[in-house]
């Protein structure tokens, strides 16, 4: 040999490529189960489904079966309810804030078709049906279908978190739900003009096909106290113009008589539909709802309510991507 060090230099790097090599395989040809149930920001998975008029929709929930090889075998992976995990996720992040934790979705809302989910031989993925029933279901409460991949002999299941188990936080969605900029809805105390009090944004949230609700003034959206103040707006039939642009009329209501509710005038709405300048695939969708109204705060300072006057427009933008079918995907949440 001419140069030791060159064979000395080879002979560890071949060392290494075989170390690597070694975990490579060991990683690739580990066949695990999971679920695909991606985690968004409060640490839940948000699914979005469309109400219909029956109150019912059905979920797919996809199953994976990890590594290269070719699945030898059907695999039937038990699904189940698992309360515990929700338990333990509210305490860990929000500990002594009960108002914030999120509810088990009751069962009369939910039906799990089958125990297990069969992924046959040859195929690495494979969905299973979740049926939602929407009928009744009050948005009040954050509501999180725990479940989880249980153990069994014939599978091994992905031990790292988020994939073995799946919070799936429900939020059914209409024409009319989402989030709207409220920069332009002013807050007063009643018989005041000046120094208004603004909310970037209201939330509505289904109550059916065409009813949404939102809470009353600047309520704290995670308020203790936030069902005192839902105020139900229905959508009433539109009308259509020459530009597609459609308006209509709305019926507004408070849940609860106590806050003393009191609709100033007729509110109304407007649709309309934009094609993005640049991106000519997407949709942009605007709902804008006009609204004056009075309240009282009976919570804030107990036995001593207070009234309030909003009045203004709030406006909803939803984005659209035309290149997806599913409408559940193809809308930008």
């Amino acid at each position: 040999m001419k140069n030791p060090y060159i064979y000395i230099l080879t002979l560890v790097l071949a060392l290494i490529q075989t170390g690597c090599n070694d975990e490579w395989e060991e990683e690739l040809y580990t066949q695990m189960v999971s679920f695909k149930a991606p985690i968004g920001s409060e640490g839940v998975s948000e699914v979005y489904l469309r109400y219909n008029k029956t109150g019912e929709v059905t979920y797919k929930l996809p199953i994976i079966l990890s590594g290269s090889r070719e699945n030898d075998k059907d695999r039937y992976v038990k699904v189940a309810v698992d309360s515990d995990t929700l338990a333990t996720f509210n305490q860990e992040k929000y500990q002594y804030r009960k108002d914030l934790y999120f509810k088990q979705l009751p069962e009369q809302f939910f039906e799990l078709p089958k125990e297990s989910c069969l992924i046959p031989k040859g195929a690495h993925t494979e969905n299973y049906p979740i049926k939602f029933k929407f009928d009744n279901l009050d948005l009040v409460e954050r509501y999180v279908l725990p479940l989880s991949i249980q153990e069994d002999p014939s599978y091994v299941t992905n031990k790292r978190k988020g994939w073995r188990k799946a919070l799936l936080y429900v939020k059914p969605f209409n024409n009319y739900s989402g989030n709207y900029s409220a920069t332009s809805m002013n807050v007063y105390a009643d018989g005041q003009t000046k120094n208004p009090l603004v909310s970037s944004v209201r939330t509505s949230w289904v109550v059916d096909e065409k009813a949404v609700f939102f809470y009353a003034g600047v309520l704290e959206e995670k308020s203790e106290d936030r069902s005192r103040y839902k105020i139900i707006m229905e959508f009433m039939e539109p009308s259509e113009d020459v530009n597609g642009i459609k308006s209509g009329t709305l019926h507004v209501y408070a849940a609860d008589k106590s806050i003393n509710f009191e609709m100033l005038g007729q509110p109304t709405y407007q649709l309309r539909e934009i094609a993005d300048a640049t991106k000519k695939y997407l949709v942009k969708q605007y709902c804008t709802v006009n609204l004056k109204y009075k309240y009282d705060d009976i919570t804030t300072m107990p036995g001593v309510p207070v009234r309030y006057r909003a009045e203004g427009s709030m406006t909803m933008e939803r984005s659209r991507n035309t290149l997806i079918p599913d409408e559940d995907q193809a809308i930008q949440w």
